[in-house]
């Protein structure tokens, strides 16, 4: 598969974010962060590795106190991280259930308004 290839398997803008995240599983609950989101999938930093085809039930808390409730399932791992790119131990999940203002919600972030917005909610606490 040539580079033209994989770089077009991603068909959203990854939308580099740390916002909290309760992860619900059937066993239990824990707190972590994203680290990046996009419509369809989000990166989840946290220490507690899953096993791959977890069903979560995700909170995400976004800064103007809004959360999204999002059905996901853990597609890959990265329990050591890596200290050459700093990125922290973590798994990618997969949305499975998501409604539609909550997508359109996430996909609206990369746009200069809601980045303007956000930024100016931190700079105001």
């Amino acid at each position: 598969m040539d580079d033209l290839a994989v770089a077009n398997r991603r068909q959203n803008i990854r939308i580099e974010g740390t916002w909290p995240v309760v992860v619900q599983t059937a066993h239990g609950a824990l707190v972590a962060e994203t680290r990046n989101i996009t419509p369809q999938g989000a990166y989840i930093a946290c220490d507690k590795q899953l096993p791959l085809k977890t069903e979560l039930r995700l909170y995400i808390m976004f800064p103007n106190r809004r959360y999204v409730e999002i059905l996901a399932k853990v597609i890959w791992s990265y329990p050591y991280g890596s200290a050459v790119d700093n990125t922290p131990p973590g798994m990618g999940v997969r949305f499975t259930r998501i409604a539609d203002a909550d997508r359109e919600f996430i996909t609206s972030l990369s746009s200069g308004y809601f980045k303007y917005w956000f930024d100016k909610s931190f700079t105001s606490i």
